[in-house]
């Protein structure tokens, strides 16, 4: 990895860390996520990142792709467990990160929190990705609880946020062997027992796909937004609030969708309503993993 990379991943990394430390920090019962998610997004950019997807607030069954709508009116309630998904980029390297709150103590967050720092440890050259899901799902079995099959952790490249490997946080047969300098993310969730997710009808993240022909001036605008502004990464529908009202974007965003030009991040539910916990770090392999968003660990 030239020095030049490996320096905009370890900023990604510096300013993703000030994140997730100032969010942990601010997080409370009675705190609007629309809130959370917004002073997340903006300390992104007064650091000098951007965001590499909106900042994703998904409570209790809900596991993944939820961030607030723009007059969302959703606070966080005591004993709740609120996964938080932040992404900071600097020109399309990615840094990809998670943990989970509760205003309680909660064994299973314990125990995502746990697995993800003993998994960081065994990352390596050479590693197969089975290794790394027997790895994780061991480890969780042991502390009595399950996980997630179908979310997975996955490589990163330049402007790729999930690209190849696909790493199941589950025993699996893939004999790939993770090489030096790969970027990968890893992130178990984990449930009472283990757990599957589906898709609801909540979409509120989209990303850029293709250019095709539209007529409505809207359309041709956020897609314009999605491919230069955006950087063709996941966008926000209430980011495009800010230029467009609420009801031309709504019309807009189906109509790109329709056609093909965007594609749409729908809100993932675990199937049987169990709450999940979730933790993430990006690592860059090295014979000494280089965990991007872990204090004290980017060299």
């Amino acid at each position: 990895m030239e020095k030049e990379i490996l320096e905009k991943y370890k900023k990604a990394g510096s300013i993703c860390i000030e994140v997730k430390e100032s969010l942990k920090k601010s997080i409370k019962p009675g705190m609007k996520i629309l809130d959370i998610a917004k002073k997340g997004e903006e300390l992104i950019v007064k650091k000098g990142g951007k965001p590499a997807f909106p900042i994703n607030i998904s409570i209790n069954e809900i596991a993944a792709h939820y961030t607030p709508r723009f007059n969302d009116t959703r606070e966080v309630n005591a004993g709740e467990i609120v996964k938080v998904d932040v992404g900071v980029h600097i020109n399309g390297y990615i840094v990809d990160s998670a943990f989970t709150y509760c205003s309680e103590n909660n064994k299973m967050i314990e125990c995502a929190d746990h697995v993800i720092e003993e998994v960081a440890k065994i990352i390596r050259p050479g590693i197969k990705v089975s290794e790394i899901g027997q790895f994780i799902e061991e480890f969780v079995e042991k502390r009595g609880f399950g996980l997630i099959i179908n979310l997975t952790g996955h490589g990163l490249d330049q402007y790729v946020h999930h690209g190849l490997p696909t790493i199941p946080n589950s025993r699996n047969n893939i004999n790939h062997e993770l090489k030096e300098w790969d970027v990968i993310a890893i992130e178990p969730f984990v449930t009472p027992s283990r757990g599957f997710v589906k898709d609801t009808n909540i979409t509120e993240i989209y990303s850029y796909l293709q250019d095709r022909p539209v007529r409505l001036p809207e359309a041709r605008k956020i897609l314009e937004m999605a491919k230069g502004e955006y950087e063709r990464m996941p966008f926000a529908k209430r980011w495009l609030l800010e230029k467009i009202s609420p009801i031309k974007v709504s019309l807009a965003l189906r109509g790109l969708e329709s056609i093909g030009a965007l594609e749409t991040h729908s809100v993932l539910r675990e199937a049987d309503n169990k709450p999940s916990a979730q933790a993430e770090h990006t690592i860059i392999v090295h014979d000494k993993p280089i965990v991007l968003s872990k204090l004290g660990s980017t060299g």
